[in-house]
C-alpha cells in the first residue's frame, strides 16, 4: 500500500531449510540491517503474532532489498436509514484472530476515528486479517465484521434516522410556534435531544436513534405539550399545542380607543405554603396597543392578569384562557390621580370661596355707608346734627365710599 516505511516490525531471516539465521526490528525509517552470505533466504515480517509479510530474497551484493507487507487502506462510510452520511460518529476498529469465538474483552483495539461530514473515515496500514468495526454515537449504532486482503471500502447502514417536527398553535390561523423549546427523552429516561423551533415552528434532529421518545414542548417558561412518539415509524410530525390567540381592545371610560397604551401581561398561579395556597403572578412581557387601541398576542392556556396604563387611565382584568379570546379592557382614571386632583383643587376652592365672599361683602359695605350718609344728611337738614359734626362724619363716609368703589350719584 504505497511506499510507506513501517517501523517496529519483527524481521526474521531463515535459510532455505527453515532455520532462523537472525531476527530484529525495523527502525524509524523501516530499515533492518544485516550481514549475510551470498545465497537465497526467506524473510518473514511479523506485527505482534500476525505475519504481515513473507518474501524470498537472493543476496549477491551489498544493497537495499524492499519487502512489501500486507498493509492496506480501509475506508468506512457510515450512513443513516435514509442513506445520508453521519457526521461525527466514532468508528472503532478491533482486531481478533478468532472473532467468532472471541469475547468483547479479548478484542484488540487497532484504532478509532470520527467520521467527516460525508460519514467517511479512513484507516491506513491495516494488516490482512479479520476485523470488527463498531460505530458509536452516544450508543452503538452499527457493527460489521470484515476480512481484509487488499484495499477495502465498507459501507455500514447505521441505526440512525431523522426526526422533523412542526409545532402549531391552536389559534384560528394555526400559527407556527417559534422559539419553543423541544426536548426528547428516550425510553431509558435520559434526555436525548434538545432544540428550538425556527420562525416556521420547525425543528429537525439528525442522527436520531430509533426509539420510543417522550416529547416535551416548553414556551414562555411553561410546558405546553407532552406526548410519546415512535421515531423510526413517525419521522415528520405536526404537533398542535394549546397556545391561543388573545385580542384586546383598550378603551377609556367614554369608550374611545387608547392608542400606544402600555399593556403588561402576568401569569397567575397558585403557590402552596404549608397547607395554604396563595395566588401569585409572574411577569411575562409588555406590549403597546396600536393606533386603534388593539393588542394581539399568543398565550398558553392558563390564567392571566392583564394591566393597562395610559396617561391618567389604568385598568386591569383577569383572563382564564381555554380557547381563543377576544375582549375589551375599559380603563378608568387612576386613584392616585383623584388624590392629586383633590390636593390641587382644594386650595383653589378655598381661595375661590374667600375671594367670592370678599366680592360679595364689598357691595354690602358700600350700601351700608351710603345709607349712613343719607341718614346723616337727613338729620342735618332737620337740625338734629351740628354742622361741625355733620362735616366730619360726611368726609369719613365719603372717603369710605371712595375706597369701596366710589360714591354713587343720587
Amino acid at each position: 500500500m504505497g511506499d510507506q516505511y513501517l517501523r517496529g516490525l519483527n524481521v526474521s531471516v531463515y535459510d532455505l531449510h527453515g532455520n532462523i539465521i537472525l531476527s530484529g526490528f525495523s527502525n524509524d525509517t523501516g530499515h533492518f540491517s544485516a550481514r549475510l552470505e551470498g545465497k537465497s533466504y526467506g524473510v518473514i515480517i511479523r506485527s505482534s503474532d500476525r505475519i504481515v509479510g513473507c518474501q524470498e530474497i537472493y543476496v549477491n551484493m551489498s544493497g537495499t532489498i524492499f519487502i512489501r507487507t500486507w498493509a492496506y487502506p480501509l475506508n468506512v462510510t457510515c450512513i443513516d436509514q435514509e442513506g445520508s452520511g453521519i457526521l461525527g460518529a466514532v468508528v472503532i476498529l478491533y482486531s481478533q484472530s478468532d472473532i467468532a469465538n472471541a469475547t468483547i474483552g479479548s478484542y484488540q483495539l487497532v484504532g478509532l476515528a470520527k467520521t467527516n461530514k460525508k460519514g467517511v473515515v479512513t484507516f491506513n496500514n491495516i494488516w490482512n486479517g479479520t476485523y470488527k468495526i463498531v460505530v458509536e454515537s452516544g450508543k452503538i449504532i452499527g457493527e460489521k465484521t470484515i476480512n481484509i486482503d487488499g484495499p477495502k471500502h465498507v459501507t455500514i447502514k447505521c441505526n440512525r434516522t431523522f426526526l422533523e417536527l412542526r409545532i402549531l398553535t391552536s389559534a384560528s390561523m394555526m400559527n407556527p410556534l417559534s422559539n419553543a423549546t423541544v426536548l426528547l427523552q428516550d425510553s431509558a429516561g435520559y434526555m436525548a435531544l434538545r432544540g428550538l423551533t425556527d420562525q416556521n415552528g420547525c425543528i429537525k434532529f439528525s442522527n436520531v436513534y430509533p426509539d420510543n421518545y417522550t416529547i416535551f414542548v416548553d414556551w414562555l417558561g411553561m410546558q405546553v405539550f407532552s406526548g410519546t412518539l415512535n421515531v423510526g415509524v413517525d419521522k415528520i410530525v405536526e404537533i398542535k399545542v394549546p397556545v391561543f390567540e388573545v385580542a384586546l381592545k383598550i378603551i377609556d371610560p367614554l369608550g374611545n380607543p387608547l392608542s400606544n397604551s402600555k399593556v403588561l401581561l402576568k401569569r397567575a398561579f397558585l403557590r402552596r405554603v404549608g397547607s395554604n395556597y396563595f395566588m401569585e403572578t409572574l411577569k411575562l412581557f409588555e406590549l403597546e396597543s396600536n393606533k386603534n387601541g388593539f393588542i394581539l398576542c399568543l398565550l398558553p392556556s392558563g390564567t392571566y392578569e392583564v394591566s393597562c396604563f395610559s396617561g391618567i387611565y389604568s385598568g386591569k382584568i383577569t383572563v382564564s384562557l381555554t380557547d381563543n379570546y377576544s375582549g375589551v379592557l375599559q380603563c378608568s382614571v387612576q386613584f392616585n390621580m383623584w388624590i392629586l386632583l383633590l390636593l390641587v383643587s382644594l386650595p383653589l376652592s378655598i381661595l375661590s370661596i374667600l375671594m367670592e365672599r370678599r366680592r360679595l361683602k364689598r357691595p354690602l359695605e358700600y350700601r351700608r355707608y351710603q345709607n349712613m350718609l343719607l341718614n346723616l344728611e337727613t338729620m342735618y337738614n332737620n337740625g338734629l346734627v351740628e354742622y361741625k359734626i355733620y362735616r366730619k362724619l360726611r368726609e369719613e363716609y365719603e372717603t369710605k365710599l371712595m375706597e369701596l368703589g366710589g360714591r354713587r350719584r343720587r
